[in-house]
This record gives C-alpha cells, structure tokens and sequence, in this order.
C-alpha cells in the first residue's frame, strides 16, 4: 500500500510539473497532397543522383554524401535522390533557380551529428521557381553536440519566390522544421501535406511573405526551446513589411507551449505597407498548452499595423488554454479580426467566445 501512495505521489508531480510528453499522431490526421502524375513525370527525365555516388557505395546513412549530391543539383535541373538514407553535414544543400528535387519513396536526409548553433539541411535563400516533392528529412536534435543556439533548419527559405513543397516529412530539427522569411520577404510559397514532427524551436517559423499557403498539414510534438509552438507567425523588423498567408485544414497536435502563435509587433512601421493579413480556414489544435496565442503589445508610438485576421472553422481541444491573450493590453493596432465558427471543448468556451468577440472590438484586458 505504502509503494502505490508514493507511486501515485510521483505521478501526480510529475503531472503538476507539466513537463512535455511527446504524443504520436494519429496516422488518419496525416494528409498528402495528390502528386503522383507529375512527381512520375519529373522523375522520368530526372537526374539519379547514384550516378555519382562513389564505388561500393552505403545504403544506410552511414556516409556523408553532401559534396556528390550537391554536385547533382548545380549540374542539373531536376534531381532524384537515392531511394535509400543518405547522410550530410551541416553544411547542407543550396538549391538554385528553376530547380525540381526529388525524393523518392524511400529517400531520406539524415544529418550528421553537428555542434552549430544553426544550419540549414535545404536552404533556399533569394532563388525563384523551386519544388520539392516529397522531402524526408530527419536533423540531428538527438545526437546534437552542442547545447546552445536554436536555428538548425530543415528546409529555410529567405527572400526565395515561387516555392512550392508537396508532403514534407521534417522531424528531429535543432531549431524549426521549415523557416520562411528573410531580410525583405518571400513571395508565393506553398508547403502542402505532410508532417512537421518534434522539432526543438517551432514546426514552422512565418517571419514574413506574401501569398503563402500552408495546407493539409500536421505541426506537432514541437518542444525544446522556445517558442516551442506548431506554427509561428512572428515578423523580425519592419522591413519584413508583411505577413500574407492562408492557413487552411492545418492540424497542430501536442506543442509544447502554442499551436499557432502570433507576434507580430515588431512589424509595425512608418508606412501604410506594414501589413497582416491572415485567414485561419479549418483549424484543429489538439492537447498543446494554448491553441491559440496572440501577442502584441499596445502601440504607444506612432508606428503603424494594418491588415485583417480571419478566424473560421477553429476546433481546439484538450488545452490548458484554448486562446491566450499573452498581454493586459495586447492590442489589434489597426487590424480588423473576424471570427466565426469557434468552438473548444473548455469548460469556458462560450466566455472565450465572448472574450475575442470584445477583442476584435479593442474592448478588453484580458489574460488566462
């Protein structure tokens, strides 16, 4: 009897300590996007990349390939991985201009065990017309030999244009699974299907872009550091000047602290041009801590924030929080909110309901 009560003892303080318990997803949650055709199509006339792999080569990740797949991609215009794991450095691979990269069913990156604070394991920084099929990439959080830093990227874009990844499978990355931003901002990326699974900083970092679709995916188990949320929609400067994405039928599942996040105040500017425009269609959270979270502190300055958040469709279940309002005095600046169609399963949910309806309006100091 003594060893049940102070095994109940340990679990209930584990439980009160809220530490993070990675949960699997449920396989029925994943979605692919319907590719098949032209990934068949691409593929006939692509470039193998064990064509230049060197005699005797490994099957099993084992050996760092990263120079002879690199050297695939700057000689061709679409490129076939090998249909077995391959390793690479941290390094990483630079995709160019009008490119196409293949994965195939059985293709996968691995990265070797890096001590950086930050990598990209796909970077595509200022190229136009690039796709990605497919992509099955797995970092090194696991076998990390450093401590610090958060930016180990899977796949980063900056300043890229017409980026479009179809049923990406991101795991295990030491900072977000895909960032999307740069210095000014990225313009028509599309990420559509697939998983985006226990990644250390977010699933998905939106630091700026125009006309970005996120769709059909599942961010989940992000945990490590922060934010430690599925989606993150946070600006850098003003000169990202906007934040133009289209969320429809995502699942966020078991992050650590957000599934979707917004901070968006330091993207406020001089100029009518600082704008968001987001539109939340079909959104699930399942058991992250909050699944929503919006942060911008009131505006005392005379810096400017435009744009619209719609919410439709939103279903957040098992949350500590279903929406957080970070800040007293977070603050909607000039953009419109809408929200129809939300609903929780928290006890509270007809208050939560109440609370964003005064929100929307600038009338409420509200904090959970």
């Amino acid at each position: 009897m003594r060893s049940l009560l102070i095994f109940l003892l340990i679990v209930n303080l584990s439980c009160a300590q809220g530490k993070f318990s990675y949960k699997d997803v449920p396989d029925a949650y994943i979605k692919k996007a319907e590719v098949t055709s032209s990934f068949n199509n691409l593929k006939a006339t692509s470039f193998e990349v064990v064509k230049l792999l060197p005699k005797n080569y490994k099957k099993d990740g084992s050996e760092d390939y990263t120079a002879y797949i690199q050297k695939a991609i700057n000689e061709n215009t679409t490129v076939l991985l090998p249909n077995f794991p391959v390793l690479i450095n941290d390094k990483g691979l630079q995709l160019k201009d009008n490119s196409t990269l293949l994965f195939d069913d059985k293709s996968q990156l691995n990265l070797k065990a890096s001590s950086n604070q930050g990598y990209a394991m796909i970077d595509i920084t200022g190229k136009k017309n690039v796709s990605i099929y497919n992509p099955n990439i797995i970092g090194d959080r696991s076998v990390h030999m450093g401590k610090t830093g958060e930016w180990g990227m899977g796949i980063n874009i900056k300043d890229a244009v017409n980026v479009k990844i179809y049923n990406p499978v991101i795991k295990d990355c030491w900072g977000d699974g895909i960032y999307i931003g740069g210095n000014g901002f990225s313009n028509n990326i599309s990420v559509i299907g697939g998983l985006i699974d226990n990644n250390r900083r977010n699933g998905i970092s939106v630091i700026s872009g125009d006309n970005i679709l996120l769709q059909n995916l599942v961010v989940s188990n992000t945990n490590g550091a922060n934010p430690k949320t599925g989606i993150d929609i946070e600006p850098n400067t003003p000169d990202n000047k906007k934040v133009n994405i289209s969320l429809k039928s995502i699942i966020t599942y078991n992050n650590e602290v957000s599934g979707l996040a917004f901070y968006l105040a330091r993207l406020r500017g001089d100029s009518d041009a600082n704008n968001v425009n987001v539109v939340i269609e079909n959104y699930k959270d399942f058991y992250s801590k909050s699944g929503i979270s919006y942060s911008n502190q009131k505006n005392d300055s005379k810096k400017k924030l435009m744009g619209n958040i719609v919410f439709s469709g939103i279903d957040l279940k098992y949350n500590k929080v279903p929406f957080n309002f970070l800040y007293k005095n977070s603050s909607l600046d000039n953009i419109n909110l809408k929200v129809t169609d939300f609903k929780s399963d928290h006890k509270d949910n007809k208050g939560i309901v109440t609370d964003l309806q005064k929100f929307s309006q600038q009338k409420i100091k509200y904090n959970q």
